[in-house]
């Protein structure tokens, strides 16, 4: 039999505390941390950016204070508090101290707490049903409980019977939920409305967007949604919510969250003291439900055990200015569980026009050896942010997943990590790499000039395989020393910082586009 450890213990009362159980009002802000979009991260950079997620939070609590020196505890602040950021307006007096407890109770904290206190042991005879109450001391735990009596020093929990402990009351500093409190001088008995203010880590945001490309192969709707990770074990209930968009400057700070500490015996197998003799081996356990094979993708996702979608197409998210942020505000409260993660739309565009580039970038460095010839350019979706394209709007970064449409059906083509993107910006979606067609970059001549320059002529052959035209665009690295494009048998401009040239390919055409460069001296 598998002997149970229970606690009972009486909670302390102080007639200077008046409690605030929780906020009447909740508004939340949340500010992003990490580079990239959450998808684009490993296991350890994906936690660490949730963990490190920054939201400022602001309540409204209403606490009746007598005359004279209190201590107003505010229950049920978020665990990731930053002590040092919280302020409380409203006090109707003038405030001595405070303090965040955040040293959760639970049965490994009780005991740790407890160490070389006495304590009470209760147990039951299996046999008789009566129960012993032994006087002892706690002299070890809660990685293995060891208790002093007057027959010697034992290992609670090996006995093969129901123990439980008892002690006569709560250490100092254990809360059951982590709590803020201020001890303030109050000239006269008043009903105070308080606005508690503070920073907290551990909620994280992103923006996702779905683009779904219309069969025209021109236009597409771009839905964009600002997704809510709650990483931490707080709740924040029916909260006015908005997100700011932008990189801060930030100076980083370490938290010590309360945390629920369990209990684990070290002794030897139930029932026996020889060693080397074991129990026997628990039976299989039971095939898991439909409803727990999900727990894995939720791993994937981070340990986030929840994942909500709210939104309502006529109540999108409203963008405006914060300095030199963007901040969305949602149109309704929403409610943020522990480990959970919500989406809300913010975007909604439709008929976004765009243009389909095949992109071969090359760079002087490259092997052009016949083994590496062949090139599969990158699918890329060019959309320009301007309102006579049917955008125009400020985009945080994120991830943009694109649809395509075959046979009426909708069909994923590809996922890429979206920059903010200021309106009139340009902005190039990279989906995936082609299949139908190809580039072979290959190098003509290299000529040594005077004063250590090199002249270098590219030739780069273009096939489409495809059934429709395409465009393919070529790009060069101009990432040496008095770099020059001497020749080319078209203007170039410049893309993202490289030289570039579009090249229009009808189906099935191949085709041949030379160029010179000269560099170096």
């Amino acid at each position: 039999m598998i002997c149970a450890l229970a606690f009972v213990a009486a909670l302390p009362a102080h007639a200077a505390v008046i409690p605030s159980a929780a906020p009447e009002k909740v508004a939340i802000t949340l500010y992003r941390d990490g580079d990239g979009p959450f998808q684009a991260m490993d296991d350890w950079q994906r936690q660490q950016a949730k963990e490190r997620g920054l939201i400022l939070v602001t309540e409204t609590r209403t606490v009746d204070l007598p005359a004279g020196r209190h201590t107003i505890r505010f229950d049920g602040v978020a665990e990731g508090l930053i002590p040092q950021s919280a302020a409380v307006e409203g006090l109707p007096g003038k405030a001595v101290e405070r303090n965040y407890d955040y040293a959760l109770l639970s049965p490994g904290t009780l005991v740790e707490r407890s160490l070389g206190q006495p304590i009470k042991v209760v147990r039951t005879n299996r046999r008789t049903g009566r129960q012993q109450t032994v006087d002892a001391t706690l002299v070890q735990g809660p990685n293995g409980l060891m208790v002093q009596t007057r027959e010697g020093v034992e290992a609670l929990g090996c006995s093969g019977g129901p123990e439980r402990l008892v002690l006569d009351r709560v250490p100092d500093g254990l809360t059951d939920k982590p709590s803020l409190s201020t001890v303030v001088d109050v000239p006269a008995p008043t009903r105070a409305r308080l606005t508690v203010s503070y920073l907290a880590l551990g909620v994280n945001w992103q923006a996702d967007y779905v683009a779904s490309i219309h069969p025209d192969g021109q236009h597409l709707d771009l839905t964009g949604w600002l997704t809510l990770v709650n990483s931490g074990g707080s709740q924040f209930a029916d909260a006015k919510t908005q997100a700011v968009a932008g990189k801060l400057s930030r100076q980083y700070v370490r938290v010590d969250k309360g945390r629920a500490q369990s209990i684990n015996r070290a002794c030897w197998p139930m029932d026996t003291t020889h060693i080397g003799k074991s129990p026997p081996p628990p039976p299989a356990p039971p095939a898991p439900p439909a409803v727990m094979m999900a727990a894995p993708m939720a791993e994937a996702r981070g340990g986030v055990e929840e994942i909500a979608v709210t939104a309502q197409r006529a109540k999108l998210a409203e963008q405006s200015n914060l300095g030199d942020y963007k901040l969305y505000t949602l149109p309704e409260p929403v409610t943020l569980n522990p480990r959970q993660t919500k989406q809300v739309a913010f975007l909604d565009q439709k008929d976004v026009t765009f243009q389909r580039l095949y992109v071969v970038a090359l760079n002087v460095w490259d092997s052009l050896d016949e083994e590496n010839a062949f090139r599969a350019p990158q699918v890329t979706l060019r959309l320009e942010n301007k309102t006579s394209n049917g955008l125009g709007k400020p985009l945080p970064s994120g991830a943009l997943s694109a649809m395509e449409t075959v046979d009426g059906r909708p069909t994923f083509a590809g996922e890429q990590a979206v920059r903010d993107v200021a309106i009139g910006e340009p902005v190039d979606l990279v989906i995936g790499q082609a299949m139908d067609v190809l580039a072979r970059p290959r190098l003509i001549e290299e000529t040594k000039l005077s004063k250590g320059r090199v002249r270098r002529t590219y030739e780069v052959d273009l096939s489409n395989a495809k059934t429709i035209p395409v465009t393919v665009e070529l790009r060069q690295n101009p990432n040496l020393p008095t770099f020059k494009v001497v020749s080319e048998p078209r203007k170039h401009d410049i893309r993202q910082g490289q030289v570039a040239w579009r090249v229009p390919l009808g189906a099935g055409q191949t085709s041949s586009f030379r160029y010179a460069i000269e560099y170096g001296g």
